[in-house]
């Protein structure tokens, strides 16, 4: 049977015409094909600078009141027709601020989620089912799925990271679940400034030094997996096409990455690139020492069997 197939000539007058009033569709004679060989990716590799969107978010503390701080934030949209929002099939991450003395209010839902800290002071924390999780330069904070979070800024610096979200996988299988805490910032119960939902940037460091490649908190979100990986100048590290798509995020010294579509881009502490399933692509140290975080959705496409399936 071939997609590719055409009507038959010899079906009688309105009898497609017919089919579409009763949501029926001929499946000998498919508008496109619904499968093929092997992915054909809709999103694109894209990079985002992190001085292009703190210059934006400094901008918009002019009209973006405290009141909208847990909405202050840059969304990174991947540059495809008719696309309002995932950066990537499965995923989402935005740029955010929170100004010295604001706090972003608590909240819940069904997608998990994680912040990567770029920068803060002290006194910035997030807090997580009423437990204050403090957070660093560097840092990587998780928040699982229906636990409430809040942020607070009570320190002299403002306080810049990216969350990252599974939102858009979340969405296609809507089972979407949001709820506003009912006394709008969450109570601190506990303090725990080495909570296991808290994976510090200097052990990150210490970690990828020795091992090169370092996997945050296996298992700690169910989406959505994390790696912290270390880069010597001139190292080059490459993969070919694969299944899970993938975002990288600069967080020590510079890197080189080339990339199907994109070409060459270098990348600076806090810059973000963007790299869909099937898309072969090599990351390369400038630094004497360069650090990156890896969020992708790796555990949907392990869980689901994907990643082993090969086209002949």
């Amino acid at each position: 049977m071939s997609e590719t197939a055409t009507p038959n000539q010899a079906a009688p007058d309105g009898y497609f015409d017919a089919l579409q009033a009763r949501a029926l569709s001929p499946g000998w004679a498919k508008k496109v094909p619904q499968m093929w060989q092997v992915p054909r990716p809709r999103f694109v590799p894209a990079v985002w600078r992190y001085a292009d969107a703190r210059a934006a978010l400094d901008a918009a503390c002019e009209f973006v009141s405290p009141e909208q701080a847990e909405r202050r934030n840059l969304i990174m949209v991947n540059p495809i027709a008719d696309n309002i929002y995932p950066t990537c099939r499965n995923l989402v991450a935005a740029y955010q601020l929170v100004l010295p003395g604001e706090t972003a209010r608590s909240h819940r839902h069904s997608p998990n989620a994680l912040r990567l800290i770029l920068d803060a002071g002290t006194d910035t924390f997030t807090i997580v089912n009423g437990v204050q999780v403090d957070v660093a330069p560097g840092d990587v904070v998780l928040t699982p799925s229906w636990h409430w979070h809040g942020h607070s800024n009570f320190g002299n610096e403002p306080a810049f990271w990216i969350d990252f979200l599974d939102v858009p996988l979340v969405q296609n299988l809507e089972c979407m679940y949001f709820e506003d805490h009912p006394q709008r910032n969450e109570a601190v119960t506990a303090h725990e400034p080495d909570s296991p939902l808290r994976h510090k940037g200097i052990d990150l460091d210490r970690g990828t030094r020795e091992k090169g490649i370092v996997d945050i908190a296996p298992g700690g979100l169910k989406t959505i997996g994390l790696q912290a990986l270390g880069i010597e100048r001139g190292q080059p590290h490459a993969h070919d096409k694969r299944i899970d798509n993938n975002l990288f995020t600069v967080t020590r010294g510079s890197v080189q990455v080339t990339v199907e579509q994109l070409g060459t881009v270098e990348l600076a502490r806090g810059d973000m690139i963007a790299i869909p399933c099937w898309h072969a692509f090599t990351i390369e140290g400038l630094a004497d020492w360069s650090q990156l975080i890896r969020v992708s959705d790796e555990p949907v496409m392990s869980a689901l069997g994907f990643r082993e399936l090969k086209s002949a």
